[in-house]
């Protein structure tokens, strides 16, 4: 038999064992604690787009608040100046029953190179937020949250 063609049929075989090889699924816990840490990423780029879209449309916050004002709260935040953001998400909890979902979690805005963000100060926000989510169309979306500063 020709070794190439002996060859050419182990990799062939190897492309097709990697192809139907179990793939590890991802709980759906990790999949919310994904989406949160996917909005944290592109609070830091600026991105707001990439936040709106992890929101529900039917969205609802403090005072009866829709997505549009969260959007707008964001966008105060996220270019009130010129620094560079980070944003920290030093704690969160996420519990999940079939299709809803539920987290709390502190987020912390920096928007300076040294900052302590234990310490209050004019480049820190540091926001308590309690949030609900809700699996639509296979995409975990937030419905609502509250706040505290």
């Amino acid at each position: 038999m020709d070794r190439r063609l002996l060859v050419g049929g182990g990799v062939l075989a190897l492309g097709v064992a990697v192809v139907l090889w179990p793939k590890k699924r991802v709980s759906p816990e990790d999949e919310v604690r994904q989406l949160i840490a996917s909005m944290v990423a592109a609070a830091e780029k600026k991105d707001l787009g990439t936040i709106a879209d992890g929101i529900a449309d039917d969205f609802h916050g403090p005072s009866a608040s829709s997505k549009h004002e969260v959007k707008q709260v964001l966008l105060g935040q996220l270019f009130r100046n010129q620094n560079v953001v980070v944003v920290f998400n030093p704690s969160l909890d996420v519990r999940v029953t079939n299709d809803n979902a539920s987290f709390t979690g502190v987020f912390v805005f920096a928007r300076a190179t040294d900052v302590n963000w234990q310490e209050p100060g004019d480049g820190v926000s540091r926001y308590d937020i309690e949030g609900t989510l809700e699996r639509r169309s296979s995409e975990w979306k937030v419905t609502s949250a509250e706040w505290k500063r």
